[in-house]
């Protein structure tokens, strides 16, 4: 059983990685990117080992997307002592990281030699995140939550109908097409645009697009359904 799973989509980093960590005597495999079931699959067959885990990872070998945060709060539940490894910056991410059961967040920039020492320390069962630290990325991650709930609240605001004629707005649709593929009348349609703009509280369409953009609503797949 190995005592390291590496699961990043940077070869080179990856190869360098587990070099440095079996010269050191700490066996590393390197985990498939089949998919993100496969991966928890691969973690909890090793359980418990140390998982050193990137935060993007492309795109699976079945073509869907690969986000490592998605992976931590799994990973840790299968039994495994998960340290991110990443190029990501910022507190909030990091702390949404420890949030979900990360031992530690560490720069991809740090030395290879600062990395095994690491990997050591954590399989030895040592606290590596000093608390004040922890603390810190635990309460950039609660802002950055309450400031995303604070920008995103208008769009939750929005009908299903109003959303996907706003979506359709951000996609050069006129109001006669959206009313032809939704089979209403053009007038219930500018009514719905007119609700979008109060709610929103700008004064036109590409206001309202360009806001919605603005605030990643557009790409935000939780929100309201379009339809």
């Amino acid at each position: 059983m190995s005592g390291v799973l590496l699961v990043d989509d940077h070869s080179l980093f990856a190869q360098a990685l587990q070099l440095g960590l079996t010269a050191a005597g700490m066996p590393a495999e390197r985990v498939p990117l089949d998919s993100a079931p496969g991966i928890v699959a691969a973690c909890a067959a090793a359980a418990p080992v140390t998982v050193l885990l990137d935060l993007r990872l492309g795109t699976a070998a079945d073509g869907s997307p690969l986000d490592g945060l998605d992976l931590v709060g799994p990973v840790t539940a299968a039994g495994c002592r998960v340290v991110v490894v990443t190029g990501e910056v910022g507190d909030a991410t990091w702390g949404l990281a420890v949030e979900r059961g990360a031992v530690t967040v560490v720069a991809k920039d740090t030395a290879l030699e600062d990395l095994v020492a690491l990997v050591r320390a954590v399989a030895g069962g040592e606290r590596v995140l000093p608390e004040g630290r922890r603390q810190d990325l635990l309460a950039a991650a609660r802002r950055a939550r309450s400031e995303e709930t604070a920008r995103l609240a208008p769009f939750r605001a929005l009908t299903p109908r109003e959303d996907a004629v706003l979506r359709a707005m951000a996609d050069g649709v006129p109001a006669a097409a959206i009313a032809a593929s939704a089979h209403v009348s053009e007038a219930t349609v500018r009514t719905q645009i007119r609700a979008v703009l109060g709610k929103l509280e700008v004064s036109s369409q590409l206001q309202a697009v360009a806001l919605a953009r603005q605030a990643g609503w557009l790409d935000w797949t939780s929100g309201s359904p379009a339809g």
